[in-house]
């Protein structure tokens, strides 16, 4: 069974919500500097407004990673 490195839900109120669920994507997350991105989070989630969503996801999986549910 295949498991992906990053949580995205979408909170249909113009954000997502983003988790990291691999080591390797807590890296990434770190390393492209996504956390200007937050405009909030929570115990388990990065909160950013849906804009920039699409921008986040494409870096993603341009880098061979992916997502699970």
């Amino acid at each position: 069974m295949a498991y992906g490195d990053f949580v995205c839900t979408s909170a249909n109120d113009g954000t997502h919500y983003f988790r990291p669920v691999t080591a390797r994507a807590h890296t990434f997350w770190q390393d492209k500097g996504f956390n200007k991105l937050v405009i909030d989070n929570n115990e388990d989630y990065y909160i950013v407004k849906s804009v920039d969503s699409q921008k986040i996801c494409n870096e993603i999986r341009k880098n061979n990673m992916d997502f699970t549910s």
